[in-house]
């Protein structure tokens, strides 16, 4: 979060973003904002999307980066707008090399021709937030170094100072979007673009991505010369997998096609951390045939607790737990209370359209704009690891398509889905699950005493006057009897798996041991599914 008062500085920026608002004639989605004041807003248009895609090219680095992390966030935003932002490019044209050298002799701690034995002074990429220079090293090595432009830090705070303040006007004046929390919403768009300008982290994500594939190439890190803002690794050298490629080396191209599926896939489903941006710009082929990824300034990564999530979101798929996925778009909405009347029944239908039974050929991207549409149209905003996720997956399968048309890519996925769920079953993973259902016991059975022993101090002194109207009261004893039910089974069976997990870990290979762990974790699981079938039942 940005806080803090505006200074005469930003004031003047402030006049200036306004301005190059105005001129594109943008007043309508001010006032739809709450930051303009009219006694007509007019409805959202085509032109008006594209008017706003150039205005925040005109502003510079920051909005730009603010337009393309606002492309993801088709759960607030219409499509059109989407759509539109998804194309904003930050190709700019290159800061002279010599308002770059002083910044590098402070970095790397000497001039660049003395830490380099070779050095290019023209910059071969050049963005918003950096450029990229070739060099090599006195060991022999072929590196880019990429460097963060002179002030770019300086400009995106005081930008993001004006963003927090716009936010809170809007909550203020736009009744329709406070639900949506924009100054929560400015605050995580905030996160992500310092941490994108600090090379340091796209420094660890690099290596935490290269260490956990075997599928494809990722450039070494060098930190004996990397800061916050120069990042040095290894030059990769290859072809961009775009269509030109394809019909080149069609063979190729075909064998490749699945492996960038699978591969992006077990990274975000196995490892828990992927290349958020995975688009043929950021791929190459190498020379020996594999591919390789590049640019590690977004990096998705996701919590123990998302990933089951999203397991389940996807076994669902199967079975068509429609009160399950019901749930978990409520919990990732962060909302209580019933869920809204549309939802349910939008869940059914995405099940009859993309479920197993659906016999469709199924498009990831057609599932993955159909599921957040779901969200949009009953109010509910997701939270931005998922959308970075479903983003990635639909930049995924256009990469594989675009090195073969013909992938059935739910196909070419599906081993990598099978070996996900099975490990959900593993010792480990299943004594992790009862090791925490055991923590959230314990955390209520240390937590409950306290608080009974408040509401009776609390009826001792004020007394108790409850009035009752219940339609069906005969019910209310099955209520409770399911109730209690349900928490004893769980209590049970998540026992005897832990129990079980636990004891064959310990068991050094003794037999005896072995069978007595195998029979307490088959004993918990078998409680659980009868459990599971008798309620839907």
């Amino acid at each position: 979060m940005m806080a803090g008062r505006l200074s005469t500085a930003d004031y003047r920026r402030l006049a200036t973003v306004l301005r190059v608002l105005g001129e594109a004639g943008l007043k309508p989605t001010l006032a739809r904002f709450g930051l303009f004041r009219t006694r007509h807003v007019q409805s959202f248009d085509d032109a008006e999307a594209e008017a706003l895609v150039r205005a925040l090219e005109r502003l510079g680095p920051t909005f730009v980066k603010l337009g393309q992390i606002m492309a993801t966030r088709a759960d607030l935003l219409p499509p059109e707008l989407t759509e539109r932002l998804s194309r904003l490019h930050d190709a700019v044209a290159p800061v002279p090399f010599e308002e770059v050298r002083s910044q590098l002799v402070v970095d790397l701690g000497a001039d660049p021709s003395e830490v380099f034995a070779e050095f290019s002074t023209t910059p071969i990429a050049a963005a918003s937030i950096g450029q990229v220079y070739e060099a090599r090293l006195h060991t022999g090595e072929s590196v880019v170094v990429k460097v963060r432009r002179p002030g770019i830090e300086e400009v995106m705070r005081a930008d993001l100072r004006l963003l927090t303040a716009a936010a809170r006007v809007i909550e203020r004046r736009a009744p329709g979007l406070r639900r949506h929390q924009p100054v929560r919403v400015v605050g995580q768009l905030a996160q992500a673009l310092l941490e994108e300008i600090d090379f340091r982290i796209e420094a660890r994500n690099q290596e935490d991505v290269r260490c956990r594939t075997s599928v494809f190439v990722v450039p070494r890190v060098h930190p004996e010369f990397s800061t916050s803002r120069t990042l040095v690794s290894d030059r990769i050298v290859g072809r961009s997998p775009n269509q030109a490629f394809r019909h080149s080396e069609p063979a190729l191209a075909r064998a490749l096609a699945p492996e960038a599926a699978q591969g992006l896939l077990a990274l975000m489903l196995q490892e828990s951390v992927f290349h958020a941006d995975p688009h043929p710009g950021n791929v190459l082929v190498t020379p020996e045939g594999k591919l390789a990824l590049l640019d590690f300034g977004s990096v998705g990564r996701l919590s123990a607790k998302r990933r089951e999530q999203v397991l389940i979101v996807l076994g669902s798929l199967v079975d068509a737990d429609v009160g399950a996925v019901t749930e978990i778009l409520m919990d990732w909405a962060r909302r209580s209370g019933p869920p809204p009347p549309g939802l349910e029944p939008a869940v059914d239908q995405f099940f009859s359209r993309y479920g197993a039974q659906s016999g469709r050929d199924i498009r990831l991207a057609e599932a993955i704009n159909d599921f957040i549409s779901i969200a949009r149209e009953n109010e509910l905003a997701l939270p931005p690891d998922l959308l970075l996720l479903m983003r990635a997956l639909g930049i995924s399968e256009g990469l594989a398509r675009t090195l073969d048309p013909d992938l059935d890519v739910v196909e070419a996925i599906t081993p990598v889905m099978l070996k996900v769920f099975a490990q959900r079953f593993s010792l480990k993973a299943l004594a992790a699950r009862g090791f925490r259902a055991f923590k959230e016991l314990d955390q209520f059975a240390n937590i409950a005493p306290e608080a009974l022993r408040r509401v009776a101090a609390r009826l001792k002194r004020e007394g108790l006057a409850v009035q009752v109207s219940v339609a069906n009261l005969n019910e209310l004893s099955d209520a409770l009897r399911r109730a209690g039910n349900t928490l004893a089974n769980a209590v049970v069976s998540a026992a005897l798996m832990l129990s079980g997990a636990l004891f064959s870990l310990s068991s050094g290979g003794d037999p005896t041991r072995s069978v007595i762990s195998l029979v307490a974790l088959g004993l918990g699981v078998i409680i659980w599914l009868l459990f599971v079938l008798r309620r839907r039942s």
